[in-house]
Order: C-alpha cells, then structure tokens, then sequence
C-alpha cells in the first residue's frame, strides 16, 4: 500500500482502542517473557496477523501509536487486578484528554 492510500484511513474510535490493547497486551508479554526491549517489528507484524491487515498498515498502527502501546503495555505490568487496570486506563484517558487541551486541539 502507498502513503496515500493511508491518507484518508481513520480507525474509528472502538476499533483504534481494541487494536491498541491487542497490541499493547503482546507488548508486555514480549517484554516480560523475552526480555525484548524493542520488540516493535513483531509488534507490526503481530498486528497484521491478528488484524488480517498488510504490512505497511501494520507498521503504520504500531509506529504512529507507540507512545500509548508503551503507555498500556506498561499498565498491564504493574496492574494486578482487573480494576487496577481499568482504573489505569482511566488515568491515562485523562492525561491524554488534558495534553490535548492543553495543546488547543478542541479550538476555542
């Protein structure tokens, strides 16, 4: 696939959040039970995989989203209940909604 055919691409919002705790998940896993550091070129291909989508669509999802793949799967490995998690995902929501604010992303 070329560039311009991910132009106009846009996850929709449900599908953009299960994809990144796939991604996320196998992130941690990863990391704990390889030791991996910097695992991302299976992260993409994982992604493709299990998202029956093309490379280049893969790479793009993990690359563009790295910060919050790293930002989940980090949540993962510090959480040890389900609410824990949940409650993680919550903070991490807000710090993003807060970040974007601040940015002016919302206009005026």
């Amino acid at each position: 696939m070329s560039d311009e055919e991910f132009e106009g691409t846009a996850l929709p919002v449900k599908e953009y959040g299960e994809r990144t705790l796939k991604v996320a998940r196998l992130y941690s896993l990863l990391r704990q039970e390889r030791g991996m550091e910097d695992p991302w070129d299976i992260l993409a291909l994982a992604t493709c995989a299990f998202e029956q989508t093309h490379l280049g669509e893969g790479k793009e999802f993990v690359l563009m989203n790295q910060q919050d793949i790293e930002d989940v799967g980090r949540l993962f490995e510090r959480s040890n209940t389900p609410e824990e998690f949940r409650d993680g995902l919550i903070e991490l929501k807000e710090r993003d909604l807060i970040e974007r604010m601040d940015r002016g992303e919302f206009g005026s």
